[in-house]
């Protein structure tokens, strides 16, 4: 097992969270790797953009691919592994399955959180809200009816103008964000040409790929986030014909009141179990 970094955390995970998930592989007896990606953690180099979400939007489109294919190549050489499996939260997650694509040695994908937009069109946050985004937005904007300081933002033009109007016209007039088209896989660049939404274009292809090969993948999502409504109205729902090709390989598990980082024990013991239930079926 390879435990990839999320965003521009270190090795050990936000609120280390791959220490307890690390302890309880070694425990059933799995060897684990954990590094830190070039300008991350102790490793050396520097990061060079100036805005986090450019960051963030470079991992999603693979910048750490490379560092994962030199840690594979490296357990190859020097301690005789031939098959993976590969993991991460979020970014780490997105990181195992572009690395996936460009090594056949993987088996396995250990996703928890995984996202498939990318984060350049954060500054836009009503472009591509899902329904069930707008539905948390509007509700929110309810409780906050009553609340002085709310409606001092909203006067001084601190508000989301855009999110508030989008989802009171979801409201009212039945709108639902428009679907865009799904890309198409081959070649990716046209694909990413053609994608109308900020779905990532990479996504698609390199998922199918692990699973075309037989790989396996442990989709863990947590109840109070994004990732699994982004997942189905972004990817799932636009596939859902050719992933039901894969349904015996495919899990997926949800930590119901859990946030994106599970930061809570319980929650993260319940990953922990999902996720030792699911290796197992690599032991044969």
């Amino acid at each position: 097992m390879v435990l990839l970094s999320p965003g521009i955390k270190m090795r050990v995970g936000p609120g280390r969270l791959y220490v307890p998930l690390t302890d309880a592989l070694n425990a059933d007896g799995y060897s684990v790797l954990r590094f830190d990606f070039y300008g991350l953690g102790d490793s050396f180099g520097e990061l060079e953009e100036r805005f986090l979400p450019d960051v963030y939007n470079n991992i999603e489109v693979g910048r750490y691919v490379d560092d994962a294919l030199t840690a594979l190549e490296w357990l190859r050489e020097h301690h005789g592994f031939s098959a993976f499996v590969l993991g991460g939260l979020c970014g780490g997650a997105i990181t195992a399955v572009l690395t996936a694509e460009r090594d056949a040695s993987v088996v396995g994908l250990l996703s928890i959180g995984m996202t498939v937009t990318l984060a350049s069109n954060s500054a836009t946050p009503a472009k591509y809200l899902t329904r069930k985004e707008i539905d948390m937005r509007r509700r929110g904007y309810y409780r906050r009816l009553w609340k002085p300081r709310a409606w001092w933002r909203f006067l001084t033009l601190q508000s989301e103008y855009d999110v508030i109007w989008r989802s009171m016209t979801q409201l009212v007039f039945g709108a639902n964000p428009p679907p865009s088209r799904a890309p198409d896989l081959t070649p990716v660049k046209e694909a990413g040409a053609e994608e109308k939404g900020n779905a990532n274009p990479l996504f698609p292809g390199a998922f199918f790929s692990l699973l075309e090969r037989g790989g396996k993948a442990l989709l863990l999502f947590s109840g109070n986030d994004r990732q699994e409504a982004e997942y189905d109205e972004k990817f799932a729902q636009r596939y859902a014909e050719r992933l039901q090709h894969y349904s015996s390989q495919v899990d997926r598990h949800l930590v119901a009141n859990a946030n994106h980082v599970l930061s809570l024990r319980e929650w993260q013991d319940e990953m922990i179990g999902v996720s030792l239930k699911w290796m197992a079926k690599f032991d044969n």
